[in-house]
């Protein structure tokens, strides 16, 4: 009988250790699937909602609606840094967002990177 004891015994061992390196893995793996993604988008300005505290752009057909914050940089082609205030209706930027809980916060509102021509050979 104590050989099946010691075998069970063993057995539970195991079990507990494997369990105890699978864990902390699964942690990790869940708190970088909380972490927002940062993405993109670019178009014009549609609307400013200082009061709901948004900023509508559209590209061609679509149109997002970007929470603001106290946190959201600025800039415009005038100004490095600006405020929304700046900002204009028709202004063309891209907005430097992530998406938390079904919302668009923008991180960053700015003008759009100019691209650089390339240079033939």
């Amino acid at each position: 009988m104590s050989k099946y004891l010691m075998r069970a015994v063993a057995a539970s061992s195991l079990i507990a250790v494997a369990l105890a390196f699978t864990l902390p893995v699964q942690a990790q793996e869940g708190a970088a699937a909380a972490k927002p993604k940062k993405q993109q988008f670019t178009g014009a300005i549609e609307s400013i909602d200082t009061k709901a505290n948004t900023v509508k752009v559209k590209q061609k057909e679509e149109s997002k609606t970007f929470k603001v914050s106290d946190q959201t940089k600025y800039s415009t082609a005038e100004k490095k840094t600006a405020a929304l205030s700046d900002l204009k209706v028709g202004d063309k930027v891209t907005v430097a967002y992530t998406e938390e809980s079904g919302a668009l916060i923008a991180q960053k509102i700015a003008p759009p990177a100019e691209k650089k021509a390339k240079e033939k050979k």
